[in-house]
């Protein structure tokens, strides 16, 4: 049995990432650097970006879904839990 129901009782505090225009000068300027670096358009550095942010968007959506498992199974012991003990002690009368 379980002390704890997943990350229900022990979420971490999100981490939000406000997006500034000073962020937006520094993303052109790498991408510039690795389009000259790699010999490749910046259209193709950016399509690159991409595909490792629609990597991380699958991973952070495993994580969510594993989190929701846990929650789940845990919901799932509680309702046992109290479905043998309402047996109990309809038994018991």
């Amino acid at each position: 049995m379980r002390n704890q129901i997943g990350t229900l009782f022990s979420q971490k505090e999100r981490n939000y990432c406000p997006v500034e225009d000073s962020h937006l000068d520094a993303f052109i300027a790498v991408i510039v650097k690795l389009s000259n670096k790699h010999g490749i358009s910046v259209a193709e550095v950016i399509a690159a970006k991409e595909v490792l942010e629609s990597e991380r968007k699958n991973d952070l959506y495993v994580r969510n879904g594993d989190a929701f498992d846990e929650q789940m199974a845990g919901f799932g012991e509680i309702l046992q839990q109290l479905i043998s003990a309402s047996e109990n002690s309809h038994s018991d009368t």
